[in-house]
């Protein structure tokens, strides 16, 4: 196995707590702020040159809220951005849904676009501009809906029940007589509000130097940034990059270690343990994720390959786990040939694809594993919660069925030790796997008691595709909720998650890959 570099990303990395607190106390001051204007508006003897301003303030607050909320950058909890966003964005539009605002906002970046909204506000006469930017909403759904064939229904049905019910409830207000109280606490604000942030979100950044301090140069490298850290993002952008770390050195010099135990706990996979005399235990000491080179001589061939260390930090034995793969001449002799009592050069352990969080920070660690590329990423996980207990960990774990599934029992024992903060998801490519369907039993209260029991290691038939990724980073797995991304995937699903993550702006120096070349043959 060789390790998957992730290209540099900027310093400035970008770390949601569980509640942005400014974020919070802008939408609670903009709410205040909106209902105390709007009050002093229908109060007797009120200018509308105070109380316009007032709500455009407030909407412009709010308008940012809806924006933090679309890139769920109020905090790590999901209904938080979702209740904020709901809200906030009645006081932005009276058109466009929150769901529908964050679906085409993220789409514009993933896509290329880092503006805050279309090329609506940028192309034009410049007589048609400031019209333009106090319609962008009304762009914003005509767009939406072109794409509603490809939309969830329930975001669909929310998006035509605000585009309906709003408006309708707007016009029945101005049909009682109240339409100039209407135009001075809603719609003048809103417009002048919304020609306001098109202003200065998007076309107004566009047009400053490159290099110029702006919304559109942070945003457009921190999508997920808080917006009160925009200026130490641009500060941290400006300092001299600090030196690459040094390349990881050789694992050293080979050593015979003798074979103490082959165990055989699937098809083609055997479990290797070699014995670390005294002497070598400490040039083997090795971090959880690390690999280890074996050599041995195969019919006249001298052979090497690379194994995962599958063992615990501190054990007197080395543990590795080997697949037969088709032309893989080493193992082959491992699976079928090899037996206690024989030796194999092994060089020390080596590699960078490791897991060592800090005790004191809470964290979520992501590892997405394909068969036996559970190997080094379960004693990754097992160590990093056994060692730093406030942090958590999601496995997502691809094979064909329950019997082709590597450490199964060792996996479930470890949600069961680390209950709520081990979460393990079982992707089962087979869907007549028997995992996929619970045993049915005679008597009724079993089934209910299955049905409601918190279990913290779950089934899903099929394989992990895109469209599930997408799924999973939507809600549990959002890229706001997780600190870091381990990898261990053939190359064709290993390309899938990244373009995935790429899509979601996961800083590429947060996901950590290992993938498996081919043995060598010296």
């Amino acid at each position: 196995m060789t390790t998957v570099e992730a290209r540099a990303f900027p310093r400035s990395r970008v770390k949601v707590p569980a509640v942005v607190t400014p974020t919070l106390v802008l939408f609670g001051a903009a709410l205040a702020l909106a209902v105390s204007a709007g009050w002093l508006t229908l109060a007797e003897g009120t200018t509308p040159l105070l109380t316009v301003p007032l709500e455009m303030l407030a909407m412009l607050g709010l308008f940012v809220v809806v924006h933090e909320a679309s890139h769920h950058a109020t905090g790590r909890l999901t209904w938080l951005n979702d209740v904020l966003g709901r809200v906030a964005v009645l006081f932005s539009s009276a058109f466009v849904s929150f769901p529908a605002a964050r679906y085409l906002h993220l789409e514009q970046h993933r896509h290329g676009g880092s503006g805050h909204l279309t090329p609506w506000n940028l192309r034009g006469p410049r007589w048609q501009l400031p019209l333009r930017w106090m319609a962008t909403d009304l762009w914003h759904t005509f767009a939406y809906f072109k794409r509603t064939a490809d939309r969830p229904q329930a975001e669909v049905a929310e998006s035509l029940a605000l585009l309906v019910l709003l408006p309708g409830t707007l016009a029945a207000v101005a049909g009682t007589g109240n339409g100039w109280e209407l135009l001075l606490v809603y719609l003048l604000p809103q417009r002048l509000t919304m020609l306001l942030a098109s202003w200065w979100f998007d076309w107004f950044p566009r047009h400053q130097p490159p290099d110029a301090c702006s919304y559109h140069s942070v945003h457009s490298r921190y999508p997920s940034l808080p917006f009160y850290r925009y200026q130490q993002a641009w500060r941290a952008d400006r300092e001299p990059d600090a030196a690459p770390p040094p390349a990881p050195a050789c694992g050293g010099e080979f050593h015979r270690l003798a074979v103490t135990r082959v165990e055989r706990p699937l098809d083609r996979v055997v479990v290797v343990s070699l014995a670390l005399p005294p002497e070598l235990r400490a040039e083997f000491r090795f971090s959880p994720g690390q690999h280890v080179t074996l050599r041995t001589r195969v019919e006249g061939a001298l052979l090497e390959r690379q194994y995962a260390v599958c063992s615990r930090p501190g054990e007197e034995e080395l543990r590795l786990a080997i697949k037969q793969v088709p032309d893989g001449w080493l193992s082959n002799h491992a699976t079928k040939v090899l037996a206690p009592g024989d030796e194999l050069e092994v060089r020390p352990p080596e590699g960078s694809f490791t897991l060592t969080p800090d005790p004191r920070e809470a964290k979520h660690f992501v590892a997405i594993a394909a068969g036996i590329g559970i190997a080094p990423v379960l004693p990754m996980l097992g160590h990093a919660l056994a060692t730093a207990p406030r942090c958590r960990a999601t496995l997502l774990y691809v094979n064909r069925t329950g019997a082709d599934t590597l450490f199964a029992r060792e996996l479930s024992a470890l949600t069961r030790r680390f209950e709520g903060r081990l979460r393990v998801v079982h992707f089962r490519t087979d869907e007549r796997d028997p995992d996929l369907r619970p045993a049915r039993t005679g008597n009724p209260f079993d089934t209910i008691g299955s049905a409601l029991a918190i279990c913290f290691e779950r089934y899903q038939p099929g394989a992990l595709d895109s469209a599930r990724l997408r799924f999973l980073l939507s809600a549990r797995l959002h890229p706001a909720k997780v600190d870091e991304w381990f990898l261990c995937v053939p190359p064709p699903l290993a390309d899938t998650v990244r373009a995935v993550l790429a899509e979601h702006h996961v800083p590429p120096d947060s996901v950590h890959g290992e993938t498996f070349h081919v043995m060598a043959r010296v």
